[in-house]
């Protein structure tokens, strides 16, 4: 296997593939994204915005601010975002995910 050089991911990288997954947990959105405007999962920066990663040595913590559906179950929702980009994440970079705190900021009107 040839070695070309080293490997980084920034952190902003991560924080896009978080918000990607995000997007497609149903009863949640991010911060940046509403609803009611599609077009706001193609801005990047809307995607990340609300959502902050941190690397370690050997692991990532990830901080989310994120808008629930109202009449959903916060707490079921909650874990399936936590599931859903820890596992993202941990397939894309190998690396371990420690966390994946998420803030409940905002209700979306149904």
């Amino acid at each position: 296997m040839l070695d070309a050089g080293e490997y980084k991911l920034r952190s902003g990288m991560l924080e896009l593939v978080a918000g990607i997954v995000l997007s497609t947990v149903e009863g949640a959105t991010g911060v940046g994204v509403r609803g009611d405007n599609p077009e706001d999962l193609r801005k990047r920066k809307n995607l990340t915005r609300g959502i902050k990663a941190f690397a370690g040595e050997d692991s990532v913590t990830l901080e989310m601010d994120v808008h629930m559906d109202y009449g959903r179950d916060f707490h079921v929702v909650g874990r399936q975002v936590q599931r859903a980009v820890k596992e993202a994440v941990e397939s894309m970079t190998g690396w371990r995910v420690e966390a994946v705190n998420v803030n409940v900021v905002g209700v979306n009107p149904v």
